[in-house]
């Protein structure tokens, strides 16, 4: 082969190597950099959660692989939680419980670790996972209804919502008017991970009826969720069948417990009294004793699971979240807390014009070169040292 066939036979090679790697990889995606820089980091450390949605372009229920690849990419990157590494939800297609292959993405999402989809009505058992169901709207503009927002509230005694920032290329604005109405609210901010984790309530080690205290461990974090404070509501009850006050919560060491107001509403360690119950928060393995107000006697106690702080939950899905950024930077000072469902980034799709120009420039470099060294008569030993490599 000549040197100016090797010219070109380089040119063609440079040309095609995107199509060569193309088909390397299952999967092809482009990073989200924001993942793990500013704004993940960020988003982590105020309590947000991060799921998946799975891998781009690819349905999960054709490709039921696609879960723990999108799990991988998430787990590389960045924890799912503060509370916790591993990721615990997932977003799933429309109609995924009709679907022939649910049962397939059922076993699929088991085996990845996730506790929480978004649809009700997946799998064949309803028991598998827990469902977090949207149930009043969008925070999108013009979407966004404070009255959806208020009847799921009173119906439901739950709240969420969805979010989006980037649809088709165009940048998609939140309802500015009823996010800063959320912001008011006593709701408890949470996510769908933080949720079942935090269901477990604490146990009554001993009651000391003469000094009116009662001594509560919680248990140790369930498999598989993450270490977060678990959420009871214990009511005691005098002879007369009246409510016992509290006059403060301890840890086992005498120091004191956090005490709450209705306005904190991110998950943490604390006690508030409200209405004759007790709203307690303990990390697992905690041991706390609870002291009632004196000249009090306790007739009975009981202990049953609670929402933090005795608030109503409320969740927002970002939903196929491909630019963390994006779909975070309106909310830098809201104490809406998210759950990021994360789908990597499409490839991008290759300008075809772009290499067929680059092709024309070296056809003609290569041809003038050529042009040029056979007018200039050269000599064995040049032509070798311009067009062969050692």
């Amino acid at each position: 082969m000549n040197a100016g066939n090797y010219a070109l036979l380089g040119v063609f090679l440079i040309l095609t190597a995107p199509c060569v790697s193309a088909v390397e990889s299952d999967y092809q995606y482009d990073d989200d950099g924001w993942l793990i820089r500013l704004a993940g980091p960020e988003r982590l450390a105020l309590g947000d959660e991060f799921g998946c949605h799975g891998m781009p372009d690819v349905n999960p229920l054709e490709d039921p692989n696609s879960v723990p690849a999108c799990i991988s990419y998430l787990n590389e990157r960045i924890p799912a939680s503060k509370w916790g590494e591993n990721p615990l939800t997932f977003g799933l297609p429309d109609d995924s419980n009709s679907n022939v292959n649910s049962a397939v993405l059922s076993d699929s999402l088991i085996s990845a670790g996730i506790r929480v989809v978004d649809d009700s009505d997946f799998g064949p058992n309803n028991n598998t996972f827990n469902s977090f169901e949207v149930n009043a709207g969008s925070l999108e503009k013009s979407i966004a209804s404070v009255d959806s927002i208020l009847s799921a509230s009173n119906e439901e005694g739950i709240v969420v919502l969805s979010w989006i920032a980037e649809m088709e290329d165009l940048n998609v604005r939140k309802d500015g008017d009823v996010v800063s109405w959320i912001g008011e609210q006593s709701f408890w901010f949470t996510t769908p991970g933080e949720i079942i984790s935090s269901k477990s309530h604490a146990m009554i080690s001993t009651i000391n009826s003469s000094d009116s205290t009662v001594i509560v461990e919680q248990p140790g974090p369930i498999s598989g969720l993450w270490t977060t404070p678990g959420n009871s509501l214990i009511t005691a009850i005098d002879a007369e069948g009246m409510g016992l006050s509290v006059h403060s919560v301890t840890y086992s060491n005498g120091s004191e417990l956090l005490q709450l107001d209705s306005m904190d509403r991110h998950l943490s360690e604390g006690w508030r009294f409200e209405n004759g119950s007790l709203h307690l928060s303990l990390m697992p393995g905690s041991v706390a004793t609870i002291h009632y107000a004196s000249n009090q006697s306790l007739e009975s106690i009981q202990v049953s699971n609670n929402t933090f702080n005795g608030l109503i939950p409320l969740i927002v899905y970002g939903e196929h979240v491909t630019d963390l950024f994006e779909w975070s930077s309106g909310f830098k000072d809201s104490p809406i807390r998210f759950t990021w469902l994360i789908e990597p980034r499409s490839v991008a799709q290759m300008d075809w014009i772009l290499p067929i120009i680059a092709g024309v420039v070296g056809l003609i470099t290569v041809f003038y070169m050529r042009r040029l060294i056979l007018s200039d008569d050269p000599s064995p030993e040049l032509y070798r040292t311009l067009f062969e490599s050692e």
